[in-house]
């Protein structure tokens, strides 16, 4: 953000305040000086979506940019504080060299186990056993279907129920009468819990 750039309503003073409240910034909750023209920029957007909302009967112009920045950088502070965003969980990199059995080294993400991170962020809510055995079931229980309710399956994985209605010229409420008694065969093959 230097001082070429102009935006209109985004003066000399919002310029100055801006970039001071940036440099301040920088070194808590975990911003760097990397983080400053981020900053200034996230500022100013929320400044120029405010200033439309200035009201001159009710405070200076000065007065409502002070407040309008001042409020931004809570709402930044209190982000990089929130729960699973929070900087101060964060006490190592990835990229960090570790000692590997052989005496070499290796970054610390090749030694996370990608089923393990998935599963524990929300990723992936089943092993890989536990999906290999649930597609070999779920092939299974459509080999044993009706002919009919196997290319529903098969169209379904492919389109959804208004292209399949407009491609073949069955209605969706008789799609959706199909699906029922699809739905109704897979319970009693046991999936169930995976429908």
């Amino acid at each position: 953000m230097g001082s070429s750039n102009h935006c209109e309503g985004i003066d000399e003073y919002a310029v100055q305040i801006i970039k001071f409240k940036a440099k301040q910034l920088v070194g808590r909750v975990g911003l760097t000086d990397s983080d400053r023209e981020d900053l200034e920029q996230e500022m100013i957007l929320d400044l120029l979506q405010r200033l439309p909302k200035y009201n001159p009967d009710r405070a200076q112009r000065n007065t409502f940019i002070a407040r309008v920045v001042e409020h931004k950088i809570a709402t930044i502070i209190e982000a990089r504080k929130a729960g699973l965003r929070d900087y101060r969980l964060c006490n190592c990199s990835l990229n960090e060299r570790l000692e590997d059995e052989e005496g070499g080294s290796v970054e610390r993400m090749e030694t996370i186990d990608q089923e393990d991170y998935l599963r524990l962020t929300g990723g992936l809510s089943r092993s890989t056993a536990e999906l290999r055995d649930l597609s070999i079931d779920v092939r299974q229980a459509i080999e044993k279907l009706p002919p009919e309710l196997r290319e529903l399956c098969r169209r379904l994985g492919i389109d959804t129920v208004t292209e399949l209605s407009r491609d073949t010229g069955v209605p969706r409420g008789t799609i959706y009468e199909s699906l029922k008694k699809l739905r109704a065969n897979l319970e009693a093959a046991g999936l169930k819990d995976y429908l």
